[in-house]
């Protein structure tokens, strides 16, 4: 569609020219070199097409496989948009046709790099910034080379979008937000950002993390099968998670750390992680987290073991207060009924300030709700 434009008064199609901008203004790769055929290194093509871009224009990747060598970096106001996201896969499944996969050799942080507006030198803010329709498949990388992310933001950006993107086999951390540090006024991280029916799986690292993410949306977005805890969230405040999920994750499914204001997990689940469904050691009193309708199953593998007081949710240490709702956390093994069953502990409440399980079914092995002590609001509803 994007290497196409119709003439007008004609009705017939002629091809843009080289390095142009379709009517509809976006630019088509292939127009600037691009093979996607799975073995030629696209990087130059791919960010010539990106730096051509006017705001609010698109760089197209047809049908193929692109080979990169080094980042790709999206502009302000910029759609990187792909031919298809995956959706969930399995791991040894074959990778996908398609899409963004960098070679062997690739140096550098990220596949895709997206930098606020003093690291990238840009001459407006770095706002709005979007990856539609995308794969990244980092099965090429060495497994015991460099730590390399599949998306990172650095810095001052805002209202970053990501839709129908899936992230798989990078070797460090599928989505990273990170400071600038070089910021007068101070660290910088990228905020208020919309996420929605993203998949990140098989990650040497964390699945998804979030750094002073505040204001920020995520809507149907999946960690599987990642090395480290599935979501990493800190300063994250004043945000909604709908539908999230974490499965099979290495640590805990999702990591509370700091924040200010209200997070609100709303239907999100968790599933076989290694250690924790969700671990709340936020210590900071004006922090609340929100468990609506959350669904925890099977946590604290353990290395299939069972036992070593992992939990469905574990609130640990944490001044933060922690209300639910309609919580589930169920007991169980494998789906091939191997291993031992967990999560050894149900809910786990220690020398915390305020957690409150108002409705809801709770199932541990060996206990289902523990009261480690120290605590100084620790509530139990009527319908749990």
């Amino acid at each position: 569609m994007g290497a196409v434009s119709v003439v007008a008064g004609t009705g017939s199609a002629a091809a843009v020219e080289p390095g142009a901008a379709s009517a509809l203004g976006w630019h088509d790769v292939k127009t600037y070199g691009a093979e996607g055929d799975g073995a030629s290194d696209d990087t130059a093509a791919i960010q010539a097409a990106l730096d051509a871009c006017e705001p609010g224009n698109s760089v197209y990747l047809p049908a193929g496989q692109y080979r990169t060598s080094t980042p790709v970096r999206v502009p302000p106001y910029v759609t990187l948009r792909g031919s298809h996201g995956s959706g969930e896969n399995e791991h040894d499944v074959p990778d996908p046709p398609f899409g963004l996969k960098p070679l062997p050799g690739f140096t550098g942080e990220a596949v895709v790099l997206i930098l606020d507006q003093m690291r990238g030198g840009y001459t407006r803010r770095a706002v709005e910034p979007r990856i539609f329709d995308l794969t990244i498949d980092g099965s090429s990388l060495p497994r015991d080379g460099a730590e390399i992310d599949g998306i990172r933001a650095v810095g001052q950006i805002q209202h970053l979008q990501l839709r129908d993107v899936q992230i798989r086999k990078v070797t460090g951390i599928g989505i990273n937000t990170v400071y600038n540090t070089g910021v007068p006024k101070g660290p910088q991280a990228p905020f208020c950002l919309h996420f929605d029916r993203v998949s990140v799986q098989w990650t040497g690292s964390y699945g998804i993390a979030l750094n002073n993410c505040t204001d920020s949306v995520f809507h149907d977005v999946y960690a599987l099968g990642c090395n480290g805890t599935g979501w990493w969230i800190a300063g994250t405040g004043n945000s909604t998670f709908t539908s999230c999920r974490a499965e099979w994750s290495g640590g805990d499914g999702f990591l509370m750390h700091g924040w200010e204001g209200v997070i609100q997990f709303i239907g999100c689940s968790t599933d076989r992680s290694m250690h924790n469904g969700i671990k709340v050691e936020a210590k900071n009193t004006r922090a609340i987290l929100q468990l609506t309708g959350c669904r925890l199953d099977r946590d604290g593998r353990n290395q299939d073991l069972g036992g070593g007081g992992y939990a469905g949710l574990k609130v640990e240490g944490a001044t933060a207060k922690v209300l639910a709702d309609g919580l589930v956390v169920t007991a169980g093994n494998n789906d091939d009924g191997r291993s031992k069953a967990s999560p050894a502990r149900g809910v786990s409440v220690t020398n915390s300030a305020y957690t409150v399980v108002n409705s809801g079914y709770i199932d541990g092995v060996e206990i289902d709700w523990h009261d480690g002590g120290g605590n100084t609001v620790l509530k139990k509803g009527p319908l749990v």
